[in-house]
C-alpha cells in the first residue's frame, strides 16, 4: 500500500487481496472478513471501494502490546 501511496493511487478491496496473497505462506488463505478488518485498521475507506493508508498507517501492526 506504501508504493500505491506514492503513485497517488487508492486501490480497491480486490486489487489490495491481489496483492497480498502471493505473499501468503503454507497456503493459509485468511478469510476476505479477516482481511477487511486489518485493513480498516491501517487504512481508511475513500468513497465506495477504495482504501488509503491512514497517517499511521502499518506501524501500530509492529508496535509491541
Amino acid at each position: 500500500m506504501r508504493r500505491i501511496e506514492h503513485e497517488k493511487y487508492q486501490p480497491t478491496f480486490d486489487e489490495i487481496v491481489l496483492n497480498i496473497m502471493p505473499l501468503l505462506r503454507n497456503g493459509v488463505t485468511p478469510e476476505q472478513q479477516t482481511i477487511l478488518s486489518v485493513l480498516e485498521q491501517i487504512a481508511e475507506r475513500i468513497g465506495e471501494d477504495r482504501w488509503r493508508l491512514t497517517i499511521e498507517g502499518q506501524q501500530h501492526l509492529f508496535d509491541s502490546r
